[in-house]
């Protein structure tokens, strides 16, 4: 899943909270676009931008819907997370449906 930042300050508060966070039992990994071009050549030239000035400036309703897009990302993960607690407890249930081969 991408995501697109309004400001720099925000990219770097949702990369830090969500990177790690467990999502259907697996860890998250957030990191900028061109990060994993970072790691993969280790030259930090052949990143098509500069990361510093990978924020851009939005109108105030732009604002709004990335937030809400986040929030609601972040509601979704907490359900998520929710339901994956009761799933372990039905785990072991054997949910045949009686008939027999």
């Amino acid at each position: 899943m991408f995501v697109s930042e309004v400001s720099m300050q925000e990219a770097q508060m949702a990369r830090t909270e969500m990177n790690g966070k467990m999502a259907f039992g697996r860890p998250l990994v957030v990191r900028y676009a061109c990060e994993k071009y970072f790691m993969d050549a280790k030259d930090r030239r052949k990143c098509p931008f500069d990361l510093k000035n990978t924020c851009s400036l939005g109108s105030v309703m732009g604002q709004m819907i990335q937030i809400a897009k986040i929030a609601a990302i972040m509601n979704k993960l907490k359900a998520l997370e929710q339901e994956g607690c009761g799933a372990k407890k039905l785990k072991g249930t054997n949910f045949s449906s009686g008939h027999k081969d």
